[in-house]
């Protein structure tokens, strides 16, 4: 939890959750996020860990949703644009149930397993997300089909 904690705080992400407007648009949003990822990967080698892409963007995903979406924020055009925690269980309740038509893409990410995605496979999975859900739609909705959910 410190190293988590540290990590956040050096990577300048613990920063974001002081108001929704501090964050990017939704045309920025994926640029924002590779910058936010690979920032706790360098920050977390700092601290003798090695993340991945898929883990990076865990931390930073969880941490944010907390502290905006279920912060009250959900309803704010830009926590709308934020990316949703990943993880097997999403992962495979996604491909079970074909969401959005997309169950190849969903294979993939599930075959690479989420705490070892590389940036471009994490960016992949985004867009498929982001297409299943279609234009307009909060990207913290997909977690709808998350089993812990119901």
């Amino acid at each position: 939890v410190e190293d988590a904690r540290t990590i956040l705080e050096r990577s300048g992400v613990a920063g974001l959750l002081v108001h929704p407007d501090q964050l990017p648009g939704e045309s920025t949003m994926d640029d924002s996020h590779k910058t936010w990822r690979m920032s706790a990967i360098a920050e977390a080698a700092a601290l003798g860990l090695e993340l991945t892409h898929g883990v990076a963007a865990k931390l930073v995903n969880v941490y944010l949703k907390a502290g905006l979406v279920c912060g009250g924020h959900h309803d704010h055009p830009r926590v709308q644009a934020l990316h949703p925690p990943i993880d097997s269980v999403l992962l495979t309740e996604l491909y079970k149930h074909d969401v959005g038509g997309l169950r190849a893409a969903w294979a993939v990410a599930r075959t690479a397993r989420w705490s070892k995605l590389s940036s471009d496979q994490y960016e992949a999975t985004i867009a498929a997300i982001r297409q299943a859900l279609g234009p307009g739609t909060p990207l913290w909705r997909i977690e709808e089909h998350w089993r812990g959910f119901q």
